[in-house]
């Protein structure tokens, strides 16, 4: 579903499945190859001329075909990817992946592609923050009926709802900033993580260069087992979703006919129903909800997927490839269509102020 034409833009923003599309996929895995290559001719441990040999290829350049007959057979992707580029580079072929093993290149661009998905939810967490703004500026003083447990309270402002939406996701921002600087890790340590072909720290160095160069960090000695940062990225976009399925499914409530205080803009046929003609369904708030659950629900997952055996455990790692990139997906659909609620929110202030106490 979340690749059907009919669909997709219901699950996910179109920039989030770019960043994690196919394409970009092999992609990241060649950027890190390249930069690899890179920072060891800098350190006089491969040709420079091989490294502008690696450097000058692209994806598509690649034959897919053979890359997907490879993978099946092989079961890892970069096998037939270094194949590609060994025959690519002609006479430098043997300095590809030099020193290197699979899932250094792998968990490095997952690294990389889950910066770029960082930054645009972190965006446009920045214009659901304005939107609020918006809407807090224009309602300073106006009241709303409190509820808890279903029923009426006491009243509120409803400035004081929307700042409390604001603060919550202000903090989830916060958390997300502070797992990206604990996931967001190069991977650069051979067949077992311990930097084995290295001698006298020139290992640390060609890791920290690829750090540099991608704008990532490091973390020592390494992290193949270790997937705890991964854990606290997908684990902070799930407190995420969960906070934007909270905020959507409360305000799919105060939509409701029977309450009535907000509303979004209506345009022909918007929320339309098949059988039903009166009826103006709140879809933002709706798919917002529905696609946040799913995030969540996804996000779970994640702390199964860290319980790695010895120095390596494919069962679990291969998990992730599908768990990371969905829940990155699904929390950019979330995320979108919160803002498209806000953006297109109408508060019917006279709805609020006739169910305060004393109204006529």
């Amino acid at each position: 579903m979340l690749d059907f034409g009919l669909y997709r833009d219901c699950f996910s923003s179109a920039d989030m499945r770019s960043i994690w599309s196919e394409h970009a996929t092999m992609s990241a895995w060649l950027t890190v190859e390249q930069v690899l290559a890179g920072q060891q001719a800098k350190l006089g441990l491969i040709p420079a001329g091989a490294a502008e040999a690696i450097n000058v290829v692209s994806v598509c350049d690649l034959d897919q075909a053979e890359l997907q007959r490879e993978m099946m057979l092989v079961g890892r992707p970069i096998v037939g990817l270094v194949n590609q580029l060994q025959a690519k580079v002609g006479a430098h072929g043997k300095h590809v992946h030099h020193r290197s093993t699979t899932q250094d290149i792998m968990d490095t661009a997952v690294a990389l592609q889950m910066k770029l998905g960082l930054e645009h939810i972190q965006d446009m967490l920045g214009r659901i923050d304005t939107a609020l703004a918006r809407l807090i500026q224009a309602h300073p003083e106006t009241r709303m009926m409190g509820r808890t447990n279903g029923q009426h309270a006491v009243p509120i402002r409803l400035a004081t709802k929307l700042m409390l939406w604001q603060a919550e996701l202000h903090r989830r921002s916060d958390a997300l900033t502070e797992a990206a600087r604990r996931g967001l890790n190069v991977q650069v340590g051979g067949p077992v993580g311990d930097l084995r072909g290295y001698e006298d720290g020139v290992g640390l160095q060609v890791k920290q260069g690829v750090a540099d160069a991608l704008g990532l960090f490091t973390t020592e000695p390494h992290w193949q087992n270790a997937r705890d940062g991964v854990a606290d990225v997908v684990a902070a976009l799930g407190l995420l979703c969960a906070t934007l399925c909270k905020i959507a499914h409360n305000v799919n409530l105060l939509s409701s006919s029977d309450i009535g205080e907000v509303y979004e803009v209506h345009e022909q046929g918007k929320g339309a129903s098949s059988s039903m003609a009166h009826k103006r369904n709140q879809r933002a708030s709706e798919f917002g909800e529905a696609v946040a659950r799913l995030g969540r629900q996804r996000a779970e997952q994640i702390g199964e997927l860290t319980q790695h055996e010895h120095e390596r455990s494919g069962g679990v790692w291969i998990a992730e490839w599908v768990v990371v990139p969905e829940v990155f997906l699904l929390t950019s659909g979330a995320v979108s269509w919160t803002e498209t609620m806000f953006n297109t929110l109408t508060v019917n202030s006279d709805a609020m102020e006739n169910k305060l106490p004393g109204a006529a």
